[in-house]
């Protein structure tokens, strides 16, 4: 049951994804997306292998994550010129 609620998250988010235009929601549904995955990954794989691909999916997705809330953050102090 919870592995299909995270599929439909993860549709929905592919969806959100390549309809906005913004780059900063493409991103942080891209953020939902890898966090999706490593969840799938670690309920689907009953195998301590299949922990272990796990937790690297999900130490990468971390260091996505904040990769992204960094340039977030410089987006915020960009200066636009028309």
């Amino acid at each position: 049951m919870i592995e299909e609620i995270i599929i439909i998250i993860v549709i929905i988010m592919v969806i959100r994804t390549f309809l906005t235009r913004n780059k900063a929601e493409k991103m942080l549904y891209i953020n939902v997306i890898d966090f999706g995955v490593s969840a799938l990954i670690a309920l689907s794989v009953n195998t301590p292998f299949g922990l272990i691909i796990a937790v690297v999916f999900f130490v990468t997705s971390t260091i996505g994550s904040n990769a992204i809330a960094y340039t977030l953050n410089r987006l915020d102090n960009e200066i636009v010129l028309d």
